[in-house]
């Protein structure tokens, strides 16, 4: 599952859009730099980002959708949650270890790299969230046919 979330996240090799010594971090490196046997973040991030998305997918058309407010608007501010959500979540791991230095010494991390995570992040959690009120739409359609 690592692995997978890996390649979501650093856009399966083709845009990365935070450093390797990121990338080496988020797959667990150790503070002493002997191995991965610390957390790996990318899974744990990539299981909070699908939570995250799913309950507030599950907010939004069932207790959202009867408001009064039109549906592209309020699905338009879903997706804005749902992306801000995503990005601090994935932002803040990275970017409390930088600023207490809790990671390995050989590696570099910036805070542009915490950035590029939390927007990585972000915009999957934003894909997935399209993806869900896409197939809600279709099985709508289905129903009413």
């Amino acid at each position: 599952m690592v692995k997978f979330f890996a390649t979501l996240y650093e856009w399966f090799g083709l845009i990365p859009i935070y450093s390797h010594d990121m990338a080496e971090f988020l797959k667990g490196m150790d503070v002493s730099c002997n191995g991965y046997y610390a957390l790996p973040w990318y899974f744990y991030v990539g299981v909070l980002m699908i939570l995250f998305t799913l309950l507030l997918f599950g907010l939004q058309y069932d207790l959202i959708s009867g408001s009064r407010f039109p549906k592209n608007q309020h699905w338009g501010l879903a997706a804005f949650v749902v992306f801000i959500v995503n990005f601090i979540a994935a932002f803040s791991v990275p970017f409390i270890a930088h600023e207490t230095k809790y990671y390995c010494p050989y590696l570099y991390i910036t805070t542009l790299d915490c950035i590029g995570f939390g927007l990585s992040n972000g915009t999957w959690g934003l894909v997935f969230f399209s993806l869900l009120s896409l197939l809600q739409k279709l099985g709508n359609r289905q129903a009413k046919a």
